[in-house]
């Protein structure tokens, strides 16, 4: 007869095998982050500028294809050459719903010039992707006498010239500066809150000329309000039949273009960074969205965390030079 009563070491065999069982099983692999609400990305900037026009163009394209169950949308939160919106995402809860489009201006420019910035763009922000970088083209309205860069050089040496911004401390501004720098010459700045208005105001032939987004200024030099004269990047731009201002004015190593992308406040969790890197970068896989912002005669990216992060470094101690050299602070 058999006693089929369980020990005190055998019952602890039976408890004990169900652990063991999941302990031998393969571990269950962590599953990507995706967003449970809507990502807002808040453009520091008013409408129709190039950031605003590209960080659209990413949200709508990352809401089909990458989180169309959350989806993405995009908030203008202007004012203070960008470090309003930029403060108050810097603020924000680090749970990847709430991201900013950042630009050249608002992560390197405005700490170089700004007596007082509110946030630190390295120390507040977590590079998320950075999406398109494209040239400045110069322009000066469709009447002007200004046939060429050349012409427009002679007519700022002779004074009392003026330049248009889209506001202080923004790529335009210093873009131009560095040009005036180059040239040992002066022009005076008038400065607006967003392309819109100081392009308008270009057109008129209220202001002389301005340094502004190909995005921006493309559909009015196709009316013929604004004529363009060159381009900021170092090299000339497929599609545009315009000479760099480096060749035009004969100021070897002038080079500057604009650049914006996404980042997330800082303490954003690494697998969170990660789930939003990829959703952005699915995005920017479409064909569809890299020809348009490529009939912007800007070049689409699809720069990762670590490379956005290198960038933001170098260009911050570029124009940090270029304030240093002409004795540029805005208070």
């Amino acid at each position: 007869m058999h006693d089929h009563r369980l020990t005190r070491r055998g019952l602890a065999a039976v408890l004990a095998a169900p652990a063991l069982l999941a302990a031998a099983r393969p571990a269950r692999a962590a599953q990507p982050w995706t967003p449970s609400k809507p990502i807002r990305i808040v453009v520091p900037f008013t409408p129709g500028q190039a950031n605003d026009i590209f960080a659209r163009l990413l949200a709508d394209k990352a809401s089909e294809l990458s989180w169309p169950q959350a989806r993405v949308i995009v908030e203008n939160r202007a004012g203070a050459g960008g470090t309003i919106g930029m403060q108050s995402v810097a603020q924000s809860p680090p749970d990847g719903s709430t991201l900013v489009f950042g630009s050249l201006a608002t992560l390197a420019i405005n700490p170089a010039v700004m007596s007082n910035v509110p946030y630190d763009p390295e120390r507040d922000f977590l590079p998320i992707i950075r999406i398109f970088e494209g040239p400045l083209v110069v322009v000066v309205p469709g009447k002007s006498p200004d046939r060429s860069l050349a012409d427009l050089v002679r007519r700022i040496r002779s004074g009392n010239l003026t330049y248009a911004s889209s506001g202080p401390g923004t790529t335009g501004h210093l873009g131009t500066e560095l040009f005036l720098q180059g040239l040992d010459a002066r022009a005076t700045h008038v400065p607006y809150r967003g392309s819109g208005p100081a392009l308008t105001d270009v057109s008129s032939g209220a202001v002389d000329f301005s340094f502004e987004s190909a995005a921006a200024t493309q559909p009015l030099i196709a009316s013929g309000m604004l004529r363009a004269l060159a381009v900021s990047s170092a090299d000339r731009v497929p599609g545009m039949d315009l000479p760099t201002v480096a060749e035009a004015a004969g100021l070897p190593g002038y080079s500057v273009s604009g650049s914006g992308g996404v980042l997330a406040p800082a303490k954003t969790p690494p697998d969170v960074v990660a789930g939003l890197h990829a959703g952005f970068a699915r995005a920017m896989t479409d064909a569809k969205l890299r020809a348009r912002i490529a009939e912007a005669s800007t070049r689409p990216l699809s720069e990762g965390p670590q490379e956005f992060a290198r960038y933001i470094h170098d260009e911050r101690q570029k124009w940090a030079e270029v304030a240093r050299r002409g004795n540029i602070r805005i208070e």
